[in-house]
């Protein structure tokens, strides 16, 4: 039997979810003020810039970005540092930190390959890059914005007295080897693809290699 869901209605409760974690962002920023704890309101206010950045960079530079990336990119900047960093789940569920930093070289790698297309779209004479060439460098990219990311752990950490590290070097590594999973899984699925289709994935038209 064949499953009819109205996409409306998926991308309304995406939407939905989408605003509903910036609103919940933007009303603890307030209540913390309110409560005089400007640590946590300036914190709070970071964070909510980051989960904007996406919105600002696609509008800014008119590039191409799914609305399902830039969900994604918004849910892991509230789930790891809101929920995360400012709530303490770090520490109340041992496994929180794994899976977001899985999730984050998911996320990441498919980052790459929409950069291969950006750096392709504006070049009036396309670039002629292999299947695995692709692959690898969105494996690169994602590896090299985890290790930014754990920099940034370890900042806040110290500024800010957070525990994002939790243990450290263990943490740290730890982190670096799930994401790395995560990136080698989405590179290989993207080359799979496109020694299929002959088509960059998760880009919105023809991308020869």
């Amino acid at each position: 039997m064949k499953l009819n869901i109205n996409p409306t209605i998926s991308n309304r409760y995406a939407s939905f979810v989408y605003y509903g974690m910036r609103t919940i962002v933007f009303l603890s920023t307030i209540g913390f003020g309110l409560l005089g704890d400007w640590v946590s309101a300036v914190s709070a206010g970071l964070i909510l810039t980051l989960m904007l950045l996406p919105r600002l960079v696609k509008f800014w530079y008119e590039i191409y970005l799914p609305f399902a990336l830039e969900l994604a990119m918004v849910a892991f900047v509230f789930f790891s540092v809101f929920l995360g960093s400012l709530h303490d789940y770090y520490e109340r569920f041992p496994l929180w930190d794994g899976i977001l930093h899985f999730q984050s070289g998911l996320l990441l790698g498919i980052v790459g390959f929409l950069v291969v297309y950006l750096m392709n779209s504006g070049q009036t004479k396309k670039l002629h890059m292999s299947a695995g060439f692709v692959s690898f460098f969105a494996v690169c990219f994602s590896v090299t914005i985890a290790v930014v990311w754990e920099v940034y752990e370890y900042a806040v950490d110290v500024w800010f007295g957070f525990n994002m590290q939790e243990s450290g070097i263990p943490d740290t590594m730890g982190d670096l080897i799930v994401g790395g999973a995560g990136a080698i899984i989405v590179a290989s699925l993207g080359y799979i693809w496109m020694k299929r289709s002959n088509q960059l994935p998760f880009v919105p038209e023809k991308f020869i290699t």
